[in-house]
């Protein structure tokens, strides 16, 4: 039981990292990206291709493909959603859908379409702890994940500009009054998005592999993620992409492989119909 909630905690980093990156997308753009997932895979190729090609260590490959991230959501954000924007908050999300086939079939042709490995960030035997063994890449995807969860607070919670998207995201025409530049704010927000996706894709990448096809999937599951915690808090969407990536493990190994994703899909339409606001998020009041 333990081993699989080890196993859970460590892919669900990335549903973490994925919902988060909704969250913030939804607050500055008012839609779901749901090429989100797709973005994850493109940053594992990016690390892919530094460690590689360019031989540098993962560590690089990581900042490479966050940063890399970061100046590609600036340029799916002026490109695409924002010329979007400008006809429905539909158009927005129909672009989004579009994005995944661009994606999908984009570094299909790149990269090929078979995964790739990536380097260990940290190689080496795994540890046994009471009957457990933890393996050391793990150690590092929590940590990682737990450094990104940190200066994503520190950023939103203590920083001027971090609180000038909030407050733009929050109430767009009072931030204009105030002298924000609300479409730079939104543009760093969806960077962000990205970047996180970037970041989640390089770190998983040693122990699921970088490429293929997943991201759909992932996306979904970082959906899920978000509905479970609660998608109006951010803190609320990484604890629900652990717990729905926990749910996975422990239904594979209670059961197969074949029942773990109809469970977490139908653990979707659940909490949508039972606690649309999350586990975390404060109940809807209804009024006579």
């Amino acid at each position: 039981m333990l081993q699989l909630i080890v196993a859970g905690l460590t892919v669900g980093s990335t549903y973490a990292l994925v919902a988060l990156g909704i969250h913030i997308v939804l607050r500055a753009t008012r839609v779901i990206n749901f090429a989100q997932g797709e973005f994850v895979i493109l940053g594992g190729l990016l690390a892919f291709t530094v460690v590689n090609q360019l031989h540098q260590n993962v560590w690089v490959g990581l900042l490479a493909a966050t940063v890399g991230g970061f100046l590609i959501g600036l340029i799916y954000e002026r490109i695409v959603l924002r010329p979007a924007a400008r006809i429905s908050e539909l158009t927005v999300t129909i672009a989004t859908i579009g994005t995944v086939s661009v994606l999908l079939y984009g570094h299909a042709m790149l990269w090929g379409s078979l995964p790739e490995p990536l380097p260990a960030f940290l190689p080496g035997d795994s540890y046994h702890l009471g009957g457990v063994s933890i393996q050391r890449q793990s150690i590092a995807i929590l940590v990682l994940l737990a450094l990104a969860l940190a200066a994503l607070y520190a950023f939103f919670e203590r920083t001027t500009f971090g609180k000038a998207i909030r407050a733009a995201a929050n109430d767009p025409l009072g931030a204009r009054l105030v002298g924000i530049d609300v479409d730079r704010a939104r543009a760093i927000s969806v960077a962000i998005s990205i970047a996180l996706a970037a970041f989640a894709g390089t770190i998983i990448g040693p122990l699921t592999l970088v490429g293929g096809a997943a991201g759909t999937a992932i996306t979904i599951k970082g959906f899920v993620g978000a509905i479970v915690g609660g998608l109006e808090s951010p803190v609320a969407c990484a604890l629900g992409g652990l717990l729905v990536g926990v749910a996975q493990k422990l239904i594979e190994g209670q059961f197969s492989y074949g029942v773990a994703d109809p469970a977490v899909y139908t653990l979707l339409l659940v909490m949508l119909l039972l606690r649309p606001r999350g586990l975390l998020g404060a109940r809807a009041v209804t009024r006579d």
